[in-house]
């Protein structure tokens, strides 16, 4: 972990920080609310210095457009869609309106983040000059808000590296990424159906961007109840499969057995959600993490 005592090294004077995020006609507001007073109440940093930017993707019913009418000062940047296009577009829209911060953080609409969670992410960047993107350890949370387990992944690029063929090491709503990364053009969102985290992660690494993940456990993700079974589908596993693929091809080459863990996945995604859902919690996803860090370390 690194703690408090790399917290309170981090250089927070004049920095800015941009937060990209979006808004869909089913999203719930008042986990929105919670979601944004997260942000809005880091410690170390000015409201001033937190910039928000919001994509609405596609048209919303009136309540949400009533809640956004009332909340807009609370967003340095309302864009919309005329029609839902996905996250990746909305994203990438995001991105290219982005200014002059520092640091370009990500939040689903629907987690929360740890008081300290801006001020830890940055100075563990600042601790490591060469790192371009990281995430950071989280708590799974339910509907009601209640932990239900702790999500681990691993700190190191080598260990990214070698995790990456057979799962997504990095969350996507723990993002955090030096404003340079993202002047990059090539450096967006692909489109690939429930899958674009993943792509964005294997572009990065093809050219060359230095990602791993703060020790510190500094996000609440929560997991609807339908978490499982959105991810239950033949495209779903379709997407995962060509983006696991070309993992496997850019990290150990066209001859590597590592293809068969991509194989797998897209199995085990047109099986039944109950299934997966034992599956996920039953401690094989956490184990394959720890073996794949430690085996890298050892070598």
């Amino acid at each position: 972990m690194t703690g408090q005592t790399d917290q309170d090294t981090a250089t927070l004077e004049g920095v800015t920080v941009a937060v990209i995020t979006t808004l869909y006609k089913a999203d719930n507001l008042s986990f929105l609310d919670l979601a944004l007073a997260s942000l809005e109440t880091q410690n170390g940093l000015r409201r001033d210095q937190i910039r928000i930017y919001l994509c609405c993707d596609g048209p919303l019913p009136k309540e949400h457009e009533t809640w956004l009418s009332e909340n807009d000062w609370r967003f340095h940047l309302v864009v919309r869609n005329e029609e839902n296009i996905g996250l990746a577009k909305s994203l990438n829209r995001l991105i290219e309106r982005l200014e002059d911060e520092d640091f370009v953080f990500r939040m689903d609409g629907d987690d929360i983040c740890h008081p300290d969670r801006f001020r830890a992410q940055i100075a563990y960047m600042q601790a490591h000059a060469t790192l371009d993107l990281i995430g950071c350890q989280a708590w799974d949370i339910d509907e009601t808000g209640a932990v239900t387990g702790e999500r681990d992944f691993p700190v190191d690029q080598t260990s990214v590296e070698t995790v990456v063929v057979k799962m997504n090491p990095i969350l996507h709503p723990a993002y955090c990424m030096r404003r340079a990364m993202l002047r990059i053009p090539s450096i967006r969102y692909p489109e690939a159906y429930l899958t674009e985290d993943l792509g964005f992660l294997v572009r990065a690494l093809e050219a060359g961007m230095q990602v791993g993940n703060c020790p510190d456990r500094l996000l609440s993700w929560r997991l609807g109840p339908n978490f499982y079974a959105r991810r239950t589908s033949l495209r779903r596993g379709l997407a995962e499969l060509k983006w696991y693929s070309r993992a496997v091809r850019s990290q150990r080459g066209l001859a590597s057995p590592a293809y068969l863990y991509a194989i797998a996945r897209a199995l085990i995604r047109m099986m039944p959600s109950s299934l997966q859902a034992r599956l996920y919690g039953s401690g094989l996803r956490k184990s394959a993490l720890s073996k794949a860090a430690s085996s890298e370390t050892a070598a």
